[in-house]
């Protein structure tokens, strides 16, 4: 792959065959990391009931340790799919209790019938084309009254798209400091645009009945990104500003002007 001369990679699955082998030392801030990750709690919390949550795009497994940190004590089972052999032979050493697949054309593999009645979607809309096969696949699989938790970009927030467009040609040791993200060798994955109004509609042709559709983030993502470089939040009059801006974007995104503008969207239906 040549990751260093193609600043955007647009072949997905060999993307994420290559991070999948990466080690990811740098985390975000605490208060930004539970800040951001808010609307993934909301989510999951909700599918902690769950007998067996399908992930769909389960990546390394980061998205199960995070289901973990927010339920403890939930006995879910969980079936893993993904793309990329590497993500699945790791995510199996990880969790070898739980089951997991590689998939192609979004062609799900055998499922007993009745044992899925939860599952997820996070951030995989953005890097596929064939959205309503993907929803018409999980709702097949899942059982009458199964509950699907969704959420990606918007695509429409105007600080993510800038800082898109120049992130590829920073410094490698700006770059550095985002290990943890979706990065390899400097290089990031092509983004397709997202518009949740096409989403809700190809979720009701799938079947879906919508529960509830919400918004996160505007602006404090960027002071999380600065906390990588400063981390001011450590003084207590900085992390008490930080904590008033984010009560204050979210005011912001209870209007339908900033809705529009948010970096996340997250929609919880069910069969």
């Amino acid at each position: 792959m040549t990751a260093k001369k193609n600043h955007i990679i647009k072949d997905q699955k060999a993307f994420f065959n290559a991070n999948a082998l990466l080690d990811k030392p740098t985390k975000a801030p605490a208060l930004f990391d539970d800040y951001v990750n808010k609307e993934q709690a909301e989510g999951f919390s909700w599918l902690s009931t769950c007998q067996c949550n399908l992930d769909y795009g389960c990546g390394t497994g980061t998205s199960i340790d995070f289901f973990f940190k927010t339920n403890p004590y939930s006995v879910t089972k969980f079936i893993g799919v993904d793309i990329a052999d590497n993500a699945i032979k790791k995510i199996s050493e990880i969790y070898p209790q739980h089951e997991f697949h590689l998939i192609e054309n979004n062609r799900l593999p055998p499922i007993k019938g009745g044992q899925v009645d939860g599952a997820y979607l996070l951030h995989v809309l953005h890097h596929s084309h064939e959205h309503q096969e993907i929803f018409n696949a999980i709702y097949a699989t899942l059982v009458p009254g199964g509950k699907f938790f969704l959420s990606d970009l918007s695509s429409s927030n105007p600080f993510i798209n800038s800082a898109r467009s120049i992130f590829a040609w920073l410094p490698n040791w700006i770059k550095n400091k985002f290990s943890d993200d979706l990065v390899v060798d400097g290089s990031i994955p092509d983004k397709y645009p997202v518009d949740i109004s096409e989403v809700l509609k190809q979720l009701g042709v799938a079947g879906f009945k919508i529960q509830k559709v919400g918004y996160g983030h505007l602006y404090c993502f960027l002071f999380g990104w600065l906390e990588r470089f400063v981390p001011l939040s450590k003084f207590k009059l900085i992390h008490w500003f930080y904590k008033k801006l984010m009560h204050f974007e979210q005011f912001l995104l209870t209007k339908s002007f900033f809705q529009k503008r948010a970096e996340v969207f997250y929609i919880l239906c069910s069969k």
